[in-house]
């Protein structure tokens, strides 16, 4: 009975002293988990720029704004603010919708004319390839005698690194809005190619 305390005694003082060296060399749980989750985690800022086009993408989140410059001789701006929110994501893979403004700014007899035009969206994107995703989205509003504003792309988003994105496609644009009585209105389709920046 002696020599039965005496062990159950030293086990009691030496295996204390061992889960507590293992636990000081190993990192919790909690921090594992929260590491893990910033590695998967999007860079909230990215810069993208259509190389074929006078474009410009900025986000930050899930805000986006979209600036081109269709037609330089007659100063045709398109511009478009939109919230992307997300309503379905698995492994890569995914469904969006968005709500936002679009923007027609034209020049028409030295006069300048600004017509903005809510706008609703959606986005698909499907993960092919650990770096490389395909996608499809639609945003736009028929604005009864105003006018409509239709956009629609689809192409590949490749990435080889966390911060840099190749993204090619088609993309095809078009409007016609009514401001007094002058129209600003275009259509303009075709490939493009851009490169993405994220930090």
């Amino acid at each position: 009975m002696k020599n039965f305390l005496r062990i159950f005694l030293l086990t009691l003082l030496i295996l204390p002293s061992n889960v507590f060296a293992q636990a000081e060399d190993e990192e919790p749980f909690y921090l594992k988990e929260a590491l893990a989750r910033l590695k998967k985690k999007e860079p909230p800022l990215s810069v993208e720029a259509r190389l074929n086009e006078n474009e410009i993408i900025f986000r930050y989140k899930s805000f986006f704004v979209d600036y081109n410059r269709v037609d330089t001789q007659n100063n045709l701006d398109y511009i478009k603010l939109k919230v992307n929110n997300e309503i379905f994501s698995l492994m890569g893979t995914g469904i969006e919708w968005s709500y936002g403004v679009t923007g027609i700014c034209w020049k028409d007899f030295d006069e300048k004319n600004f017509v903005p035009v809510p706008t609703l969206g959606i986005d698909f994107y499907i993960k092919v390839m650990p770096k490389m995703k395909i996608y499809a989205q639609f945003s736009g509003m028929p604005f009864g005698g105003f006018g409509r504003i239709y956009d629609a792309e689809s192409g590949l988003r490749y990435s080889p690194s966390k911060h840099f994105t190749i993204t090619g496609g088609y993309r095809h644009l078009s409007t016609k809005v009514k401001h007094n009585k002058s129209y600003g209105g275009f259509k303009n389709s075709g490939f493009f190619i851009g490169v993405r920046s994220d930090f």
